[in-house]
């Protein structure tokens, strides 16, 4: 175990805690004059370079805020017209509205031909340091979910997403989560017993702050038996807890057998 917090926070608190006192007691610790003085004055810029990378990483996350505020708003709105589309063209009883908007028509429905794709997904995080992502979909028919994720390191470019994991439950659990990231984001997509596949649902991200591994979307957090709130500011609740806890019985009891 190392003596020194390797934590950022914890590295500025330690020297912070101890500088006077060895200062005061230099001879007996044999510390000399020059030692001190160089200590003081890395501490002092290591504290001014970490203000302003935590003030930094302030600035782009709620700039990352704003864009997903700002993309949800626009998809949200946008499906309004699309639906308004649809239904005019509906009741026109061709495609040539289709056409002119350069909207595919729908493809005719039959039994278990289409997957819903996997709506409202939230990331919060346990205490123990896992990530954890929650959705809604339907379980209808015994379908299973299939979860990827892309990370994307501090200073590098978002890799491409890569399979996590496929799920029954609405719920699941990222315990190997990489160190030195700036953000992981998921998205989940419905598989039928026929196979049959949705379309991928929207990313989600979930932020890693200045060193701390507590990434929120929003700011928000909430604990609720252990499990801090998802990034949109929801408090993932006790059943989500014991949701979570029924998935992975389930997949350790699989596995098992």
């Amino acid at each position: 175990m190392s003596t020194i917090d390797r934590t950022q926070q914890g590295t500025l608190d330690f020297f912070n805690q101890r500088i006077a006192a060895w200062t005061t007691n230099a001879e007996a610790l044999t510390l000399s004059v020059a030692d001190l003085a160089t200590l003081n004055n890395l501490l002092a810029d290591a504290e001014v370079k970490f203000d302003e990378a935590k003030e930094a990483w302030n600035e782009y996350r709620a700039k990352v805020d704003a864009q997903d505020e700002a993309l949800g708003a626009l998809y949200d709105f946008g499906s309004l017209l699309v639906q308004q589309i649809r239904v005019a063209a509906k009741k026109d009883g061709t495609n040539d509205l289709y056409q002119l908007a350069l909207i595919d028509p729908p493809r005719p429905a039959t039994p278990r031909s289409e997957a819903a794709v996997p709506t409202e997904l939230r990331t919060g995080s346990t205490t123990s340091g896992e990530v954890v992502l929650r959705f809604k979909g339907s379980k209808a028919g015994g379908v299973v979910f299939i979860v990827e994720r892309q990370i994307k390191a501090v200073g590098q470019e978002a890799g491409d997403c890569q399979y996590l994991d496929t799920i029954a439950e609405k719920i699941c659990s990222n315990a190997t989560v990489p160190s030195g990231l700036e953000r992981v984001s998921y998205r989940v997509r419905t598989k039928l017993t026929n196979g049959v596949l949705s379309e991928w649902s929207y990313p989600v991200p979930f932020l890693f702050g200045n060193g701390s591994g507590e990434g929120t979307i929003g700011g928000a957090q909430a604990a609720t038996d252990g499990i801090h709130g998802p990034g949109i500011g929801e408090p993932l609740t006790i059943g989500d807890a014991q949701a979570l806890k029924d998935a992975q019985t389930a997949a350790g009891s699989a596995k098992a057998g």
